[in-house]
């Protein structure tokens, strides 16, 4: 496979631009600007703002939180160019689709909202090292370089702390001991005390008294601190540096409720759209629940929507959360280099990870460059602890994954645990990293596989649980993980295939195209086709986005499959549903990966292939209801 690297551009449409509400999903994002009954501006650039001014575009305010004291339900803030360094914490929420509360940028303004502080005042050290004092006042009461990153699941670097160091918008790493920084470029050091914290950093041949040099002081950038609040939109926001801690499923002692960069918090109706979020030490947007959040049944957390937003490196995983992401849209997000510095680690490593959340759609998403534990030598394994691409983590139904891109993961593209479906993987790109599953009722239709085999990891002894269709209500548990009752139709296998996939229980494989080496399971596969074509890949990237060519022969193109449905794929035990929206109406795999309309169901992800050069291309788009 030949890998190029394009110039780096931003392109505002995209080609696998999907219908984002397809499935049932409603557009909770607020409406056109005239709907608003009032809008605050903020504009903490010039010198006539001020949060004693009225809040027009005449007399802005200067913080956002001002304004997010003072908005009500139909009320938005235009927030101005300009660098805000605060933790946004919203005291309420909208009342209901027609009536939220918007944060928005300004058109056309670049907004940067950062947890962290300018620090200028550093001492030469001679040989690249500098040092600084700083007074803990600047921390507030929650001191990052006081704080390590460990819970439950990680599995190594534990001793690392939650705050960082960065130098013109990179991070530095973090070295363990004082004498470390001096031979290590770009690395720091710190000690915190009772009133003072030192920070000593190797900066190379930067001066950082001239150059931006930044460090943590805030756990987060946009959290309320009252869980449960709903209809609240974030629109075009570039947030950065968060000081929050490892973050293992909510249930576990150390942590009381789930945090990110930006996080829910058990809330409901959020709309995230349009931002880029980077440099979260743990998480970037985090669905997670909250202990105070009535149940699910009751309307109380959950149908978010995070839609076209850039999510970059972060420590732990792009978009995750506990329960939270329930009958949620994750749609048309680049999620790229997580864990990229491998400074620590676990269980919880992925580009999105998501544990029990019932009736939510991934769809069209762009998930590359998520990292391991870096081995100790060429010859020792990755001690991987997670790093996958979407992470299915116990109890999640009616999931679909559908039209994303994903590859360069240091493990499984696609990790299914401890699920009893249905789970519909239809129409997605997946490269290198394989598909694994230690769960049952998992449909997979019209992907593309690039070397990507399908890992079986039996969880035997183990315990999930399965819900009534359409609710969090446990009505059933299931003491194994084993890949039942599993349909397999109408995929392009490439170089792998199901020859090493076991024979389980009423699973069925059939109609599928296996080329240039990949071999049909032993156990099925009557009508599919296999052949030794060796097909062309080229994988084109640029910062933004990725083109990926292939090349087909004429029995790919001419192969067929059955109309992949609800009626074909019929109930599935345990779940007693098959595959269907949120509101149980049927879903029919009837459209490809750019959103086509299919004429007949020919294998793999594209409604009509050639014979020759076939090409898809993702670039990040924006979504057009913005303002």
């Amino acid at each position: 496979m030949k890998i190029t690297k394009s110039p780096s551009t931003w392109v505002l449409i995209s080609v696998l631009s999907c219908t984002c509400f397809a499935s049932g999903f409603a557009n909770t994002a607020g409406g056109n600007p005239t709907s608003f009954t009032k809008t605050y501006h903020v504009n903490g650039s010039i010198a006539a703002a001020s949060d004693r001014n009225s809040g027009t575009a005449e007399a802005p305010f200067k913080t956002i939180q001002h304004a997010a004291d003072l908005l009500m339900p139909c009320e938005r803030v235009l927030i101005h160019a300009g660098t805000y360094r605060e933790w946004i914490k919203p005291p309420r929420g909208g009342s209901g689709p027609d009536k939220p509360i918007t944060y928005v940028a300004a058109p056309g303004e670049e907004v940067q909202i950062k947890g962290s502080e300018r620090i200028s005042s550093w001492k030469d050290q001679g040989g690249g090292i500098w040092k600084v004092q700083v007074t803990n006042t600047i921390f507030g009461s929650y001191n990052p370089y006081a704080l390590n990153v460990s819970a439950e699941f990680q599995t190594y670097g534990k001793w690392r702390h939650r705050g960082d160091v960065y130098l013109d918008g990179d991070a530095l790493k973090e070295v363990q001991k004082s004498e470390e920084v001096k031979v290590a470029p770009m690395s720091w050091h710190c000690q915190a005390g009772k009133d003072t914290t030192d920070i000593v950093a190797n900066f190379g041949k930067a001066n950082p008294n001239a150059s931006l040099v930044e460090i943590n002081v805030r756990e987060s950038v946009f959290v309320p601190e009252i869980g449960g609040l709903g209809y609240i939109t974030v629109d075009g926001l570039r947030m950065m540096h968060s000081a929050e801690n490892w973050q293992p499923p909510w249930i576990y002692p150390s942590i009381p409720v789930q945090t990110g960069l930006i996080a829910t918090r058990g809330g409901r109706h959020w709309v995230i759209q349009n931002c880029r979020i980077s440099n979260a030490r743990c998480v970037g947007i985090c669905l997670g629940i909250a202990p105070n959040v009535k149940h699910f049944d009751e309307g109380g957390f959950g149908d978010h929507v995070v839609r076209n937003n850039t999510v970059e490196r972060c420590g732990q995983a792009g978009i995750a959360g506990d329960r939270g992401a329930a009958v949620s849209l994750i749609a048309n997000n680049l999620v790229q280099d997580i864990n990229w510095l491998r400074e620590f680690g676990g269980d919880e490593i992925a580009g999105i990870k998501f544990h029990m959340s019932v009736d939510t759609e991934i769809r069209g998403n762009l998930i590359r460059r998520v990292r391991g534990e870096k081995p100790q030598s060429p010859s020792n394994k990755i001690s991987n602890g997670g790093c996958y691409g979407i992470w299915m983590d116990w109890c999640n139904q009616g999931t679909r994954i559908t039209g994303n891109i994903i590859y360069d993961t240091e493990s499984n593209n696609i990790f299914l645990e401890m699920n009893h479906g249905p789970i519909l993987v239809d129409n997605n790109i997946l490269m290198g990293g394989s598909i694994a599953s230690m769960s049952e009722g998992n449909v997979i239709a019209h992907n593309l596989f690039i070397d990507c085999p399908f890992a079986f990891s039996p969880a035997l002894g183990r315990w999930s649980a399965h819900h009534k269709p359409h609710t969090h209500l446990m009505v059933g548990e299931m003491r194994e993980g084993i890949p039942r009752n599993d349909r397999w139709y109408g995929n392009l296998f490439v170089r792998c295939g199901l020859d090493k996939l076991k024979a389980f229980e009423a699973c069925i494989s059939d109609n599928n195209v296996y080329l240039a080496g990949a071999k049909k399971s032993s156990w099925g596969d009557r009508s599919s086709v296999e052949s030794p074509f060796a097909p062309v890949i080229t994988r084109t990237e640029s910062d933004h986005g990725v083109k990926i060519e292939f090349t087909l022969n004429q029995d790919a193109v001419d192969a067929t499959s059955p109309w992949v449905s609800a009626k074909m794929i019929g109930i599935l035990d345990p779940s007693e549903q098959s595959i269907e929206d949120r509101y149980g109406k049927p879903i029919g795999v009837d459209r490809d990966i750019r959103g086509q309309k299919r004429l007949k169901p020919i294998p793999g992800p594209l409604a009509a292939p050639v014979c020759g050069t076939n090409s898809i291309e993702w670039q990040m788009t924006q979504a057009s209801d913005s303002l």
